[in-house]
C-alpha cells in the first residue's frame, strides 16, 4: 500500500499536539510494521520547516529533529499539473487539492489527514488516522 501523509499528521507528531498525537504517532507505526509505502510531498516538507520553527529551541535542533523525522518518507516531486488541478477548485482547498493530484499521478492508494471534509472531492481516497487504524 501506498500512503501519502498529510501535513497535518506530521505536525500532530512534530509538535506533540496533545489531542492528534498518539493517533497520528500509531497511524504511521502501524502503517510502517506493514511495511506500507510512506510519502510526503516536496511542499509538506517545506510548510513543517515554516510551521514548526518556534516549536524547537533553536534552528539547528529543528533542522535535526525534522530531518530525522522525514526521512521515513519518500518524496513526491510536484508538478505544475498537480498546481493547476489546485487552481480547478474542485477540491476547495488549494494546498490540499494539490496534494490529492501528486497522490493520484503517482498512484497512491490512499491519503491520511486529519482534515477529510477538504477531501471530499479527492481522486484519491482520504482517511483520518483513527479510520487507518481500525480498517487496515
Amino acid at each position: 500500500m501506498r500512503i501519502l501523509i498529510d501535513t497535518n499528521i506530521c505536525l500532530d507528531i512534530l509538535q506533540k499536539r496533545p489531542e492528534f498525537y498518539d493517533s497520528s504517532k500509531n497511524a504511521l507505526l502501524y502503517a510502517s510494521q506493514k511495511n506500507y509505502k510512506l510519502y510526503l510531498t516536496s511542499a509538506t516538507v517545506m510548510d513543517i520547516m515554516y510551521i514548526t520553527r518556534k516549536s524547537f529551541d533553536n534552528s539547528a535542533e529543528q533542522k535535526t529533529v525534522v530531518k530525522d523525522f522525514v526521512s521515513a518518507f519518500r518524496f513526491l516531486k510536484i508538478s505544475k499539473k498537480n498546481v493547476n488541478f489546485g487552481f480547478l477548485g474542485v477540491i476547495k482547498d488549494f494546498e490540499d487539492a494539490v496534494q490529492a493530484s501528486c497522490a493520484k499521478k503517482h498512484f497512491l492508494n490512499l491519503i491520511i489527514t486529519r482534515n477529510i471534509k477538504d477531501f471530499v472531492n479527492s481522486p484519491v481516497k482520504a482517511i483520518t488516522p483513527e479510520e487507518f487504524l481500525r480498517n487496515y
